[in-house]
């Protein structure tokens, strides 16, 4: 973090009680969650009152709309478990998380948080992308405004500012994307990449650790950087990058051979649109693709049979941080599957996270003020067991700790599909479970 908060007993003894009553449990135990302890409520140190305003720029339409859907769900939920805990306990005052549409886009994303700012909002959850995040992120420093993503990952992010991210960056997730795809048997790939500053970084870190494997192991393998497609973010149509890619890895298939050579496609939604462009190519069908966490659970990759067999017969396999055990698991699946039709991704969990370490911070500070929220979080997430698990922040203000789901589509009747977690990647052994 890049700054801490003074350790005065007040501030720790308010962050153990209200941690105390929302989890209902001791630190350290991961089963099912105790009635909440029968103690008289302690006041704020300064005390906030009336409805305290927190921004919610999510991405409900766009090329991200699968995750906006779920954050706002999950959002309207934790908004009415904090009020309902902040009215238990006596406090004169109550959350409201104000939900704006940013179409996925930096520039509506910069307006929204402007909009809001002038009507005296000062913390905001967003970012859901890191185009989005990196747009805004300058104004928030320059403002002393809070801002916490639960799904940006770019590298070019990693540093100390107003900005969180409950999710690790993908230093991480290109080390695990390449340890799978060298697991799967992929020796030669192919990169096609989403040309801005979350699909070049997570490119350049897989391509990386793919070669750090490469060179190793001592096998001829590498990362075809020749044949390498780097597409407009803002495109909507790929016939032209689908018809490239069919030439080049059939030149490829012709060197090494269809079980050595894979595509590594770190894309968003548009995925769809490049598979739909994709499957006219038989070579294409032939070799293993491999996603990210922009591609992992969303729901137009399963829309189209046409798409979704394709996404099955090359094994589209897409990584996500794992939200990992913890007692409310099982309440946001329901949830989510009610309300949405699908299991919830790993960023999910991490909105719902976001939501109440901010309730529990800003109760602990007693005042609207985003700096000194800033600065106690790191002693509510110690104390904190959520949806994710613990959380563990680096110095950058990122997520330290880094294991992946890995998602793939089945088909479970003659036209209907759903996402599933299939095993989870291990960062700390490098190792992959499988399930099932």
């Amino acid at each position: 973090m890049s700054a801490t908060a003074p350790r005065t007993p007040y501030i720790i003894a308010v962050v153990l009680l209200v941690v105390g009553i929302v989890i209902g449990y001791g630190i350290g135990v991961a089963t099912a969650p105790k009635p909440a302890p029968e103690v008289a409520p302690t006041p704020a140190p300064v005390g906030l009152t009336g409805e305290i305003r927190v921004g919610a720029l999510l991405p409900l339409t766009g090329v991200l709309s699968t995750f906006g859907a779920q954050y706002k769900v999950i959002l309207e939920l934790a908004e009415k478990e904090i009020n309902e805990y902040l009215a238990t306990a006596g406090r004169a005052w109550r959350i409201k998380f104000v939900i704006e549409d940013t179409a996925t886009d930096p520039k509506t994303h910069y307006d929204k948080l402007l909009a809001l700012h002038g009507a005296g909002v000062k913390i905001f959850i967003g970012g859901s992308s890191s185009a989005e995040l990196s747009e805004s992120l300058p104004y928030c420093d320059a403002n002393g405004l809070l801002i916490i993503s639960p799904s940006s990952t770019s590298p070019a992010l990693a540093k100390p500012d107003m900005g969180l991210r409950y999710t690790p960056n993908d230093i991480y997730q290109g080390k695990a994307i390449a340890r799978i795809l060298w697991l799967r048997g992929v020796r030669w790939v192919i990169p096609v990449w989403r040309g801005d500053t979350w699909g070049d970084g997570l490119k350049r870190y897989t391509a990386e650790y793919f070669m750090e494997i490469c060179r190793a192991s001592g096998e001829s393998c590498g990362v075809l950087d020749e044949y390498a497609i780097r597409y407009d973010p803002a495109a909507k149509e790929f016939s032209v990058e689908a018809a490239a890619l069919a030439g080049y890895v059939s030149e490829a298939v012709g060197k090494y051979g269809k079980d050595k050579v894979g595509v590594l496609l770190i894309s968003f939604e548009e995925a769809a649109a490049f598979f739909a462009a994709a499957k006219a190519y038989s070579i294409l069908w032939e070799v293993p693709w491999q996603g990210s966490d922009g591609t992992a659970a969303i729901a137009p990759l399963k829309k189209e049979p046409a798409v979704a067999d394709m996404v099955i017969a090359v094994k589209f396999y897409n990584t996500m941080a794992s939200p990992g055990i913890s007692p409310h698991t099982e309440k946001i699946k329901e949830l989510v599957r009610e309300k949405l039709g699908l299991d919830p991704m790993g960023y999910t969990y991490f909105a719902y996270d976001i939501a109440w370490s901010i309730a529990l911070a800003l109760d602990a500070v007693g005042e609207y003020d985003p700096v000194k929220v800033k600065e106690v979080l790191p002693y509510i997430l110690e104390r904190y067991l959520g949806a994710s698990g613990y959380i563990k922040l680096d110095e950058n203000g990122d997520r330290a700790i880094a294991d992946y789901d890995i998602w793939f589509i089945e088909k479970v009747g003659p036209e209907e599909y759903q996402w599933k977690v299939i095993g989870l990647y291990k960062g700390l052994t490098e190792t992959i479970e499988w399930y099932g």
